[in-house]
């Protein structure tokens, strides 16, 4: 009983948020107005429902560039597409290994069949790294290998060798700022100077605990393109 009433609540939900999406984009209608999805859905429309706007564009914009392709979501794909179909100077980049919004629309399929959809097309592939060490690479590649979906390269660079990789594993943020400001006093220590360290983060959110940590071990820091 609890799943079939959990299943007709979500049946409801559906069915109401359906009611409200059409009722939004009346009043869109009614406003003479877009939202920002619509500036995507709207234009890839009307490219493929009106030739004649779709061959004046491809007129007016004989080459196209599409950066991170593996993040276009089908609308995206349809206006690249619609743009391109006549000259096809079409050229995009992408790493399908670095998809990371099929949560919000992004189609990786866009770039895995890029070459069906257009079979002239010459690929390049860019295996060469010039940042990171091979020690960085070979871990890198090693995590990359077991995604299901994706296009074969192999990672190299001519840069010496660096460091072992270590993983750390903290109870909570809070451990994981001071673990931070003790490796870095640790540094110091030993006769190394602040200027030699990077700490990165993949979201803002993370600098406070950094942050704090940093500041009661009383060392300097600068956060860049940050407040």
């Amino acid at each position: 009983l609890p799943e079939q009433f959990a299943a007709t609540v979500k049946d409801w939900q559906k069915k109401r948020l359906a009611t409200l999406y059409e009722e939004y984009n009346q009043v869109l209608i009614e406003q003479n107005a877009l939202d920002f999805d619509d500036l995507l859905v709207k234009t890839a429309l009307l490219l493929g429902n009106d030739p004649e706007v779709r061959d004046e564009l491809a007129e007016r914009y004989r080459y196209i560039l599409v950066d991170e392709y593996q993040d276009t979501n089908h609308a995206q794909y349809l206006i690249a597409r619609g743009l391109g179909l006549k000259y096809e100077n079409l050229c995009v980049t992408g790493d399908p290994d670095q998809s990371i919004y099929g949560w919000r629309g992004a189609n990786l399929n866009n770039i895995l069949q890029f070459e069906e959809d257009f079979p002239n097309a010459v690929v390049v592939r860019l295996e060469q790294n010039y940042r990171s060490t091979p020690q960085i690479l070979a871990a890198a590649d090693a995590v990359i290998t077991h995604n299901r979906k994706r296009k074969k390269k192999t990672l190299f660079t001519h840069n010496p060798d660096g460091s072992s990789i270590r993983v750390v594993e903290c109870e909570d943020n809070q451990s994981e700022g001071e673990y931070i400001a003790r490796q870095i006093r640790e540094h110091v220590e030993q006769g190394g100077i602040y200027g030699d360290v990077a700490v990165f983060y993949r979201v803002n959110a993370m600098s406070r605990s950094i942050e704090n940590a940093l500041r009661s071990a009383h060392i300097p820091y600068q956060i860049a393109r940050g407040v």
